[in-house]
Parts: structure tokens; sequence; C-alpha cells
């Protein structure tokens, strides 16, 4: 997945850049060297274009949901190689700032392959011969408002992590957020053939 951002940006240098925005929970123990990236597709995307919405899309909080990250790539080939030619994915790079983090997940997405092909959360040992915390659990808004939407068992495939913004998957996430100022969010995940969109905790519309 790096090496085809990291090609994306030699290819094309003027519309791409990426940004090593943090770090997994392995990294941060010493167990492994995987690192959260960004990429930034946009007419001039090494500035920050005030003037134009920024737009965040985001795969694989889950682990064994592998389909996700090939969308976000497939995406970003699409947009790179129909720029300059489609005139409507043109207009969408020149007048928009689009942020891609393919993996949100790194060291479960490894874990799935090296081990386990359903696991789902990360890869922290939670200290009581349990691993894990499901990192879209894991962000503050609303934090352990109930527990059906997510568990304080850290056995559970839901498990919420012992606080908010507890995993540095997260933490990397929300602070990449606070840099920029997204108009619009899209996760992907692979479950079911649904649209989720706010509010999920309560049935109100925004």
């Amino acid at each position: 997945i790096l090496e085809a951002m990291q090609a994306a940006a030699a290819g094309h240098p003027d519309l791409v850049r990426i940004e090593d925005i943090g770090d997994s929970w392995e990294k941060t123990e010493g167990i492994a060297d995987r690192d959260i990236w960004a990429l930034k597709i946009s007419d001039n995307a090494a500035s920050e274009e005030a003037e134009e919405p920024e737009l965040l899309f985001m795969a694989a909080h889950h682990a064994r949901e592998i389909i996700t990250p090939e969308i976000i790539l497939f995406f970003m080939h699409y947009l790179l190689d129909n720029y300059g030619t489609d005139p409507y994915i043109t207009f969408l790079v020149n007048n928009r700032q689009i942020w891609l983090i393919p993996l949100v997940n790194p060291d479960g997405h490894s874990y799935v392959f090296e081990a386990d092909r359903w696991w789902r959360k990360n890869r922290r040992d939670n200290g009581d011969g349990t691993f894990g915390v499901d990192l879209n659990r894991n962000y503050g808004y609303r934090w352990g408002y109930d527990n059906i939407g997510s568990s304080p068992n850290s056995s559970s495939a839901t498990y919420r992590g012992t606080g908010p913004f507890s995993e540095p998957e997260t933490q990397a996430i929300r602070d990449f957020c606070s840099e920029h100022e997204f108009i619009i969010s899209l996760s992907y995940h692979s479950y079911g053939q649904l649209w989720l969109y706010p509010w999920g905790y309560v049935s109100e519309n925004t």
C-alpha cells in the first residue's frame, strides 16, 4: 500500500504528496515499524489551498475488511489517470483538496495476513490476556454512550478501549483532522451494502 502511494507521488509530484501522520500501537511499543500514511491529491498538492474544500476518505479501521484499502487505492489511481482528460475529474482535482488514508489499522491488517483472517481490532495488549481495541469505537464523540454500539469488555470485537482516543491510531486521525477543515469524511467498511450517516448513536437527523 505504501509503495503504491510512493509511486503515485513520484509519478505525479505536482498532484500528490504523502505524509506520515502517526504510529501504530505496535510501533509505539517497539514491536513493529508501521506508520499511518495520508495522501493528498490536488492541483497544488504541496500547498495548503485555503479557498478549496478539503475531503477525507479513510479505510481499514477494521483489520479483516481487506478490500477497503484497495478501494482507496483504486480511487487514487482513477483520479490521477483521468486528470487532464476527464473534465469532471480534472475539475475535482483542481478545485478540491482530496485526502486519502488507505490504512488506519496497519497492525491489525498485517495480523490478518499473518495469523487470523477474521481479526478486527488493532493489536494492543490489553494486559488481561486479550488483545485489541475496535478503532471505530474509540473516537471521542459520545464515547461509551451505551453498551450496544460498543462494549466495555476487552474480549469483545467491539471493545471501545479504556477511554476516548486511547489508541495511537485514533489519536493520529484526531490530530490530523484538527489540522484541517474537512467538510465531509467517508470511512470505507466491507460488512454490508450500507450507507451509514450521522447520527449513529441516536435516531435523529443531523
